[in-house]
């Protein structure tokens, strides 16, 4: 299993190779609430791709319109709705609770590529009365 330990230019401590699995994959959430507008959740340290995207409902949302998320990149100096969306579709805030959504990745390669410094978020469609859940984003280093 080619894993290698290596010190980043940053100083930080990693693992490179390419059959490392799990190990090098970070989960990012994305909690959202009532009271959540679009959000910035994370900002890459270093060069990173999206593998996954999962998002699970805790409270459906009940406003009689639409109530999505969808999770997007941006570089600094962006707001997060003007960003590229990392998958198809949107997920559903008003989905069935307790049920996960996996949303299906977007088929251009470097849509998943998040740079240095590079923002993911939540852009949020809608009026979220009660709508509560998480957006669990899976990121491997590159």
């Amino acid at each position: 299993m080619g894993v290698n330990l290596k010190q980043f230019p940053d100083g930080s401590l990693g693992m490179e190779g390419k059959d490392f699995g799990e190990a090098a994959t970070a989960y990012v959430d994305c909690r959202y609430d009532p009271n959540t507008l679009d959000q910035t959740n994370f900002v890459a340290p270093r060069q990173m791709r999206v593998v996954s995207i999962v998002g699970r409902v805790e409270v459906a949302g009940t406003d009689a319109g639409a109530v999505t998320a969808a999770v997007k990149k941006v570089a600094s100096g962006t707001d997060i709705a003007a960003g590229t969306v990392l998958h198809s579709g949107t997920m559903n805030l008003k989905g069935t609770v307790d049920t996960n959504q996996t949303l299906t990745l977007s088929t251009t390669s470097a849509d998943l590529d998040i740079p240095s410094g590079t923002a993911i978020g939540v852009d949020i469609t809608g009026v979220m009365t009660a709508a509560r859940g998480v957006i669990t984003v899976g990121l491997r280093y590159a």
